[in-house]
């Protein structure tokens, strides 16, 4: 499996969480964030996907097993308040942890740096606040 099922896979499941109406994007957003009455983003989710990368370390042969691989996308979850931001990361995290992507499941990436509160964006207007989850696929 590629990079590109891969992520297609992701958006589709992230799109598919009722709660985000769609809002899921996949490493920019295109155009306008949909916005409440009073102006404030609506919940979405952005997420970052690259290509799945060789683990492990060579062999007695100096080869490195090509068969094994580990993709790490990160999704970050945003919304006009910290309390939405982290509702928001509450339902991905219910939504991907052990789903399947292909023929693998997705977990909570253990060892990747992992953000505890809310961070502020204010380089939008309005502000909004994001909480970034990170992720691991492991092939075999």
């Amino acid at each position: 499996m590629d990079a590109t099922t891969f992520s297609a896979e992701l958006e589709a499941k992230l799109k598919a969480i009722p709660a985000f109406g769609g809002r899921a994007y996949d490493g920019y957003i295109p155009g306008k964030i949909p916005t409440d009455g009073a102006g404030y983003v609506l919940p979405y989710v952005l997420f970052f996907a690259g290509i799945p990368a060789d683990i492990g370390d060579p062999d007695l042969t100096g080869m490195t097993d090509t068969l094994v691989h580990d993709w790490a996308p990160q999704t970050n979850c945003v919304g006009p308040t910290p309390g939405h931001a982290r509702k928001c990361a509450e339902i991905v995290a219910a939504a991907l942890t052990n789903t399947r992507i292909g023929n693998h499941r997705l977990h909570v990436d253990t060892d990747a740096f992992r953000v505890a509160v809310p961070l502020k964006d204010d380089q939008a207007i309005p502000a909004r606040f994001f909480l970034p989850l990170s992720w691991r696929l492991t092939t075999t």
